[in-house]
């Protein structure tokens, strides 16, 4: 156990971030933090990490880490003000907590307020911000781990064991309360941790692996689905070359890039119309958007068998999860997919004829697809207002597979899956920001391409949004932060003037008051004026109206946002009929 000299407690705290590798912290500013800023600047003169960021909002520190951890799979560290900045953070927190994405968020609070000792009474409403039975319980249900430490000469020992946690699998967020009287504690020495190496990752029984070989090595018409598999890059070329071995179809929800979009094996988002006739339906790394709903409706259209491959396949997050299943394997995907194609080697059922045949037969379907989608958007190209198959088909168009994408649209998160491809061939260039937003709420894409974005500078991000979305995001202050520290993004804004989904449940009362008058309660968003939005923080905005302008524009935005400077595109769609 290393010894390390200190200044005070606080820098003992920046030294272990270091060592942690935490390259930001991730903060809407709390003044119980001095301490902890004092030797962050300390550090950042030297060169040293980690680096502060001042998101101006609690949900934009919890949205950035998020696209960071994303896009890196490593932990960074968030601050939150006592108990108010908490609070405020909770939904970012709890989706955290449901894509089992690992952060490490350190909430403040105070616990003396008469002068008992250096840096306590910091002012009378710390009293009220308090919280009976210490601060993280009130998002327990939320997190993976949580801690209140009590004292300093241990408290390197619980941080890095915060680390640990949040960074094994299954992954996700932990919460530390740390009183402001532990950070101005002015000690010399504290005990550094031997930092512990990373538990092993989950492989499945091989006894299960067996069986999963003998039904993929048997099956008539098997097919995959996925929805974050592509978190773990390896496990993407695992599947390619599993679909190549068996000729298998793979589809998805994209949370992430998970197969490439220009295999013949891709065969888009949605299994409906295959099930019926598949024997064997393998679900993996799909836990919180399974690939049909309601649940058991698979069992009155398909006799196939089903297998979920997850880290979690019971999924214990959830109260009710009853999907049926013929086998679950509890497995990181990246381990066990390799295991799969070693084992499968010579057990092939299938001719290599009849796998030639199932392979043309999809390699066929995947181009009539393409070719369906392609047809429909042009035939739509000189549609006013835009239609967003167009918007779509345009923004595949200019786009590179090197342009990183953060989605957070709803009604139209269908359309962005099936055309914007482009960027997809490779892991690593596509982010769902909100996850099913059954568990994830909006207001995160902003954040998360602020995140993503940070994680690697040089690469080009574009947010896509609904207008609804939009309005969710703290917006000024993920404007003003990009403008801030110059981290420039483009925002395709899909402005149907409203909150599409809610006209859609309208048919609940198909001939109910709303349809009759044409009142539609929770629905329509009076447009205000978004490139003046942008322009306050810097940026570059257009209004584009004119499906004849769309690709200029992008153009232009993408211009824009490469030269440093961020921008947005006002694009007027149709809206719900």
């Amino acid at each position: 156990m290393e010894e390390i000299t200190v200044e005070g407690a606080a820098e003992g705290y920046v030294e272990l971030f270091n060592r942690y590798g935490v390259d930001y912290i991730f903060s809407s500013p709390g003044t119980e933090f001095v301490p902890l800023w004092e030797y962050l600047a300390k550090y950042n003169s030297q060169g040293k990490k980690p680096f502060y960021i001042n998101t101006r909002h609690e949900a934009v520190s919890l949205t950035m880490a998020k696209g960071y951890a994303m896009a890196t799979g490593r932990p960074q560290v968030v601050l939150t003000h006592v108990l108010v900045g908490l609070l405020h953070s909770a939904m970012e927190l709890r989706a955290l907590h449901a894509d089992n994405l690992p952060v490490v968020l350190i909430v403040g609070q105070a616990w003396t307020h008469d002068r008992e000792v250096h840096g306590g009474t910091p002012g009378a409403h710390y009293m009220s911000f308090t919280q009976v039975g210490g601060q993280p319980r009130v998002v327990e249900p939320y997190v993976k781990w949580s801690s209140t430490p009590t004292a300093n000469v241990n408290i390197l020992d619980i941080l890095a064991r915060a680390f640990d946690i949040a960074s094994s699998d299954i992954q996700g967020p932990v919460v530390l309360g740390l009183a402001r009287e532990l950070m101005f504690e002015k000690v010399t020495r504290m005990r550094m941790p031997e930092r512990k190496p990373r538990p092993s990752r989950i492989q499945a029984d091989p006894a299960a692996i067996r069986k999963l070989t003998e039904l993929l090595a048997e099956a008539e018409s098997p097919l995959v689905y996925t929805r974050h598999l592509g978190r773990n890059h390896g496990a993407v070329s695992s599947l390619v070359e599993l679909a190549d071995l068996l000729s298998m179809p793979v589809f998805e929800t994209p949370g992430y890039m998970n197969f490439p979009t220009d295999h013949q094996m891709h065969m888009g988002y949605s299994i409906a119309p295959y099930s019926a006739e598949s024997d064997l339906i393998l679900v993996i790394d799909s836990s919180s958007w399974p690939p049909w709903y309601p649940p058991t409706s698979i069992r009155e259209t398909s006799r196939a068998k089903i297998v979920f491959m997850d880290l979690d396949p019971l999924q214990g997050k959830y109260p009710s999860y009853t999907y049926p299943a013929d086998m679950l394997i509890a497995a990181d995907s990246a381990l066990a997919l390799p295991a799969l194609l070693e084992e499968l080697g010579e057990k092939m059922a299938l001719s290599p004829d009849k796998l030639r045949e199932r392979r043309g037969r999809w390699e066929a379907e995947h181009n009539r697809l393409r070719e369906e989608w392609e047809r429909e958007a042009l035939e739509a190209r000189d549609d006013v207002p835009i239609d967003p198959r167009w918007l779509c088909y345009v923004v595949n168009k200019v786009l590179d597979g090197d342009t990183r994408t953060v989605h957070e649209t709803i009604t139209h998160g269908g359309l962005v899956s099936r055309y914007i491809e482009a960027n997809r061939v490779s892991p690593g260039n596509h982010f769902q920001a909100m996850g099913p937003v059954v568990h994830s709420g909006l207001g995160q894409g902003l954040g998360v391409s602020l995140g993503v974005k940070l994680s690697d500078p040089g690469k080009t991000v574009v947010a896509l949004e609904g207008d609804g979305s939009f309005n969710y995001n703290p917006v000024h202050a993920c404007f003003g932060l990009s403008q801030e520290y110059q981290i420039p993004f483009l925002t395709v804004l899909f402005d149907n003037r409203s909150y599409a989904a809610m006209k859609q449940h309208s048919m609940y009362y198909p001939e109910g008051y709303s349809v009759k008058e044409g009142r539609y309660y929770g629905v329509d968003i009076p447009r205000p004026d978004y490139v003046k939005l942008t322009e306050a923080f810097g940026g570059y905005g257009e209004l584009v109206e004119d499906p004849a302008e769309v690709e200029s524009a992008l153009l232009r935005g993408l211009e824009q946002v490469r030269s440093g400077r961020l921008a947005l595109l006002d694009m007027i769609i149709k809206g719900p009929s």
